[in-house]
């Protein structure tokens, strides 16, 4: 349940802002980088992830690239302004306790629009450095093609 509700929610918040869906992935080419952010069920229980990669747009020839073949890539858990009440959400505990319309409206205030501010501006790779140093954890994965440009000063 959390999934379908899920999708909603982030369909409602990343249409508007230019993004295209490919199955249960959102992506664009905004500037320099294009940013794909996917939802996967776990393997384990009814929870999601939610899953954020970013790649020089020149890397991405057909338009469409998945998250795990961009250059960096971490999960919205790694977003720091998403609270444990918007990770909960991703639960299916919590889905299952909670109403469709209800949660609905709690994934889209506490998790997609979170990841949405998060990620709608990131247009370089000067913007994308600034996020990953004031709004993301250390729990970033950094391909070595791109590390020595995103992790030096400046």
């Amino acid at each position: 349940m959390v999934n379908s509700v899920l999708l909603e929610a982030f369909n409602e918040v990343f249409k508007p802002l230019g993004f295209r869906k490919k199955s249960a992935n959102w992506y664009r080419a905004s500037g320099d980088l294009y940013c794909v952010v996917g939802v996967q069920e776990s393997s384990w229980d009814e929870s999601c992830y939610v899953n954020i990669g970013f790649a020089p747009a020149a890397n991405v020839k057909t338009g469409w690239l998945p998250e795990s073949k961009c250059l960096v890539r971490f999960r919205a858990d790694a977003i720091t302004s998403i609270s444990r009440d918007g990770l909960d959400l991703l639960s299916g505990e919590v889905a299952e306790v909670r109403g469709g319309g209800d949660l609905r409206l709690d994934l889209v205030e506490k998790v997609a629009s979170p990841v949405a501010q998060a990620v709608n501006s990131i247009e370089s790779i000067q913007d994308l450095k600034n996020l990953l140093r004031t709004s993301v954890s250390d729990q970033v994965f950094v391909h070595r093609e791109i590390r020595d440009e995103l992790l030096t000063g400046g």
